[in-house]
């Protein structure tokens, strides 16, 4: 482990300012203490400064790393059309200042606070309820400090093409929108025969919802939702008590059956188990472009 989080360090073509910047963002809560936040307002605006007189990287906006290169952010799965990320900040740890480019959604593995620091922008405390899904636009860089007394555990799904018209299902993930939660009890089994469907957002080309498989019990696909993804909440779940009955294996705690396949998975423990699902609803095409700013943490 300590050789890969090393290695993720090698992307950085500018690594003594992305260094400064990080160690004056990570030490900002304790000059906060001691400034106030009209000091602090002062030391913003430096930050914001500094950044702009960096070097452009790869990265699009100076000074960050792509999240999946920060530490914290462990890369498991990526294909043309998401890319997942199993993060863990442990306590009182802050993550390097790092960038969301494309939009994303994840989902909390316990209840969670956690301070977010965005660029030229307030921290603010998010609380997140376990298993709680959000959605969040990309574009933007940011710095993730845990102040608890346990780990922040989360899985993050990056979605590389462009979404349009998110909203909510069942859950709250785009924040001040409604939820419109399917009622009919017969939704919550339709998708997936064998298995309960917790429907949580959907845009115009994914559709994802946190699915219960019951101990001895084998989830299958309907038409609509044979090339679904299914990412394995906790990956030793993966492969031990979820098997896969058909074409294809676990890669990262991820699965998708290749077009065409016909494919099962069945729980074959002792406690319930849950999966992520995102169902393709249409092609997506090119990168992510201009859309609508959903105001999400």
């Amino acid at each position: 482990m300590t050789s890969r989080l090393a290695a993720l360090h090698t992307w950085a073509t500018v690594p003594s300012h992305t260094d400064r910047l990080n160690t004056a963002l990570a030490g900002r809560y304790r000059i906060e203490r001691h400034l106030g936040e009209g000091g602090m307002a002062a030391v913003r605006s430096f930050m914001i400064l500094f950044m702009s007189s960096m070097p452009l990287a790869a990265q699009s906006i100076p000074g960050a790393v792509l999240a999946r290169h920060e530490p914290h952010h462990h890369l498991v799965y990526e294909d043309s059309t998401i890319r997942v990320l199993r993060v863990r900040v442990p306590a009182h740890d802050t993550t390097l200042l790092h960038e969301h480019d494309p939009d994303y959604f994840w989902i909390a593995l316990g209840a969670s606070e956690v301070v977010n620091v965005r660029l030229g922008a307030a921290p603010a405390t998010i609380k997140s309820a376990d298993l709680s899904i959000h959605y969040t636009v990309g574009k933007f860089a940011h710095v993730a400090r845990n102040p608890g007394t346990v780990p922040f555990d989360n899985i993050t799904v990056e979605l590389l093409g462009r979404q349009t018209n998110v909203r909510n299902l069942c859950e709250a993930a785009v924040a001040n929108q409604p939820n419109s939660c399917p009622q009919a009890p017969a939704e919550r089994t339709r998708r997936f025969p064998g298995a309960a469907e917790h429907a949580a957002f959907t845009t115009d080309q994914l559709r994802v919802s946190l699915v219960t498989i019951q101990p001895g019990t084998t989830m299958q696909p309907s038409a609509e939702t044979k090339r679904a993804w299914v990412i394995a909440l906790d990956t030793l779940d993966a492969g031990r008590a979820l098997k896969i009955e058909g074409a294809g294996q676990w890669k990262g705690g991820v699965f998708r059956a290749a077009p065409g396949a016909e494919w099962k998975i069945s729980n074959g423990g002792k406690a319930a188990v849950r999966v992520l699902t995102a169902v393709p609803l249409r092609a997506t095409t090119g990168r992510q472009g201009s859309r609508r700013a959903l105001r999400s943490p």
